[in-house]
């Protein structure tokens, strides 16, 4: 039978959990701007009733638990949200950083260096023997190579930006590895008893999860095989664990195995590593591989494309035509590996460009300019440079002779005989523009490009005709035309509307990707309006809690009053 004193002890109770109700409701108002805090509540149960015969009576309240209002289902749509907008808001912020390398605004980008530099050859065509027209295809042709320079050389100081941030986002992966497994530890010391929740390191845990997510596209799991012991959690990174449990294991961005960039490896235990850089495809870290090894790569090799067609089609028309004054020397400027494989091998031969059968010809003049004659080399692709060598050789012997330099590295030299000078007319075979003979470009690529240091220093060597007589620019006005003939693409394109749909492949990129970073914006802020009212603190809530519990509690403290009231009555009548 329950006596007056266990009134004392319900009425203890009812002060004991509303209080710890009032304590819960203002830490979650004191943690109402708290990133990652989740609002708490107090979960009271009756106690054990106390079992009589008329019946059960109570025996007032207890608390069994602290609960956090934590969705799971929610957090991890706000993760993989995370995850996508911080891979698209790298993306966007790295293309709007390349956009500007192709600013063609105010006729400064490489579009008007293109227009100038035909423009100049045009100008040389009407005035072939003007020595300012001649200067003016020089200094367009140098500023032209140059911005090709600059443009590729400034996409590769993004590209080693880019891989240089690998290495800092390796390293904060593994910072929030280390902490997110000490805090794995707390976590199992905190929840050793059955009801026990340590929702503060939970939440700081959820906090630094986030921040995980946002630099890689991770793999959150939490569960045990053994259904006596509490749950551990793991997280894979490309597979692989980077936190196990209270244990993490770190990644590193290195340049292994002579290679030029980072890759992400994962340290195994027995210290050996494993390649895991395809695996990351998300996050700031995937975006960052993204950008470096597909997008910047692909314009690299657009501009290359552009300055190789360039150098190629120019150098095919001007090895073939002669300038104002004759040779009485030439040197190729492609580095020769081997003179006796067959010229269509170009790699082998160390040719950038194709040869094919055909005939390359001559004039040969004396010291007062008289011409000698003309003379034909028959090239066919099955030649070797020995063979050829020896043609040229034999069929200008006495004016000119033709050798290597030195076998790998060396290049092919044509020097005339004494009181003799020479000029290039015509090349169906494409032999000297690939051997670099008579050329106006030197390089192989963007990255290389530049002026033949031939016509750099003796403009009168810049080939406008096929011949010496003044007025003569019909190869001026060939290389003109190449800005409008489809030579790309194959033969699709002119080099014009090739850079001009890179520069739109450029900007619908970039657009597509702040178009899409807006949603992926408008999806993350949703998911967080969402997440905020399941878990978040409410203060009107919390206010009218507050008010719930000072009133339970201030009931609690009357009836103890009341039942204090009833022992001293019942202690007077003892008297």
């Amino acid at each position: 039978m329950p006596t007056i004193f266990d009134g004392l002890n319900i009425g203890k109770s009812g002060l004991y959990t509303n209080q710890m109700s009032m304590n819960v409701a203002g830490n979650n108002v004191s943690n109402v701007n708290t990133p990652g805090y989740s609002r708490e509540r107090v979960e009271v149960v009756s106690s054990t009733p106390m079992f009589t015969q008329p019946g059960t009576f109570g025996t007032g309240s207890e608390v069994s638990e602290i609960t956090s209002a934590r969705d799971s289902l929610i957090d991890k749509r706000v993760r993989l949200a995370y995850n996508d907008q911080a891979f698209y808001e790298k993306m966007s912020s790295t293309l709007g950083e390349i956009g500007n390398i192709f600013n063609e605004e105010n006729g400064v980008g490489l579009k008007q260096s293109l227009e100038d530099f035909f423009n100049s050859w045009h100008a040389l065509a009407l005035n072939p023997d003007l020595e300012t027209a001649r200067q003016q295809v020089l200094e367009k042709g140098q500023t032209l190579s140059s911005n090709i320079n600059s443009v590729y050389s400034s996409l590769e100081d993004v590209k080693k930006g880019l891989d240089n941030q690998m290495g800092t986002t390796a390293q904060e992966i593994n910072s929030l590895s280390k902490r997110i497994a000490e805090l794995n530890y707390e976590i199992s010391k905190g929840e050793l008893g059955d009801k026990d929740h340590a929702n503060s390191l939970r939440d700081t845990r959820s906090v630094l999860i986030d921040q995980l997510n946002k630099l890689s596209n991770i793999t959150v799991m939490e569960g045990s095989y053994d259904q006596n012991t509490k749950p551990e959690m793991t997280i894979l990174l490309g597979g692989k664990p980077i936190v196990s449990g209270i244990t993490y294991n770190e990644i590193s961005a290195q340049k292994l195995n002579g290679k030029q960039y980072n890759s992400v490896y994962f340290l195994n235990q027995d210290g050996t590593r494993t390649d895991i850089t395809k695996k990351i495809t998300k996050g700031e870290l995937g975006a960052e591989i993204n950008a470096r090894d597909n997008v910047i790569d692909s314009y690299q090799d657009d501009l290359n494309d552009i300055a190789q067609t360039l150098i190629q089609s120019v150098n095919k028309v001007h090895s073939a035509s002669t300038g104002l004054t004759a040779y009485t020397q030439v040197a190729g400027t492609s580095s020769i590996k081997d003179t006796s494989v067959i010229l269509s091998s170009k790699e082998a031969t160390g040719f950038d460009s194709d040869v094919k059968t055909g005939a390359f010809k001559l004039k040969i003049t004396d010291k007062d300019g008289n011409s000698v004659g003309d003379f034909t080399i028959a090239v066919n692709a099955d030649d070797t440079l020995d063979s050829l060598k020896n043609k040229f050789n034999s069929a200008l012997s006495g004016y000119a002779s033709m050798s290597v330099s030195s076998i790998n590295q060396g290049n092919i030299q044509i020097k005339s005989q004494e009181g003799y000078k020479f000029s290039f007319t015509d090349d169906t075979s494409g032999f000297l523009s690939a051997a670099g003979i008579n050329t106006f470009f030197d390089g192989h690529n963007a990255k290389d490009i530049k002026l033949n240091a031939v016509m750099k220093n003796d403009p009168s060597k810049i080939a406008a005709g096929k011949t010496l007589q003044p007025g003569d620019g019909s190869s001026a006005e060939s290389i003109a035309q190449i800005q409008l003939t489809k030579t790309m693409e194959n033969n699709t394109q002119s080099i014009d509307e090739y850079y001009n749909a890179f520069l739109g492949k450029i900007g619908s990129t970039q657009q597509r990707y702040a178009d899409t970073l807006t949603a992926k914006n408008a999806i993350v802020q949703q998911l967080k309006t969402d997440q905020q009212s399941i878990e978040g603190v409410s203060l009107d809530e919390e206010a009218s809690n507050l008010i719930k519990y000072q009133r339970a509690y201030q009931a609690s403290a009357k009836f103890i009053s009341v039942i204090d009231e009833m022992t001293q009555t019942l202690i007077g009548m003892i008297k």
